[in-house]
């Protein structure tokens, strides 16, 4: 299921490539994504459960990848933005998608499959894991943040 399941993101994603050869600009990918929205959440946004069903995710919805993929691709985190393609190069935009393909399969080997958030933390402290390695996940609020110069670590009061 797995290996469909990623095949799947990227037929998903590089669907509309053939009907679509030239330069794609942000908001031109966004369109084409949003062309296929309800395959993105009702076949690719699907983690297994306990009784080995694969559903809709609760956590990963197509709206928040889109709402995410906008900053990251127009505006970034610490000067580092998402490639979704470049006028610059021939097919630019299809190295955009592939790499949109790319992100989404590595996102269902590490989290979607499981309907767990990518903020899980298996740092062991005194052989134990701390009630901190849960703090700010789905929905859970974090109360300190420290911007540093490229990432952001966050420390919760326990």
């Amino acid at each position: 299921m797995m290996i469909r399941t990623i095949a799947a993101a990227t037929c998903i994603v590089l669907t509309f490539c053939i009907q679509h050869t030239h330069s794609l600009l942000v908001n031109d990918v966004l369109n084409a994504l949003d062309d296929v929205e309800g395959n993105i959440d009702n076949k690719l946004f699907l983690y297994q459960t306990p009784a080995f069903q694969w559903i809709p995710s609760s956590v990963y919805k197509y709206q928040d990848f889109r709402e995410s993929l906008t900053v990251m691709a127009t505006e970034g985190v610490a000067g580092k933005k998402f490639y979704i393609g470049d006028d610059d190069v021939e097919n630019g935009h299809v190295y955009g998608l592939v790499n949109i393909a790319a992100f989404l399969a590595q996102s269902m080997k590490e989290t979607i499959q499981y309907d767990a958030c990518d903020e899980n933390s298996w740092d062991l402290v005194g052989g134990k894991y701390p009630l901190s390695n849960a703090c700010g996940q789905l929905g859970q609020s974090v109360s300190i943040s420290i911007v540093a110069d490229y990432f952001i670590p966050c420390i919760c009061v326990v």
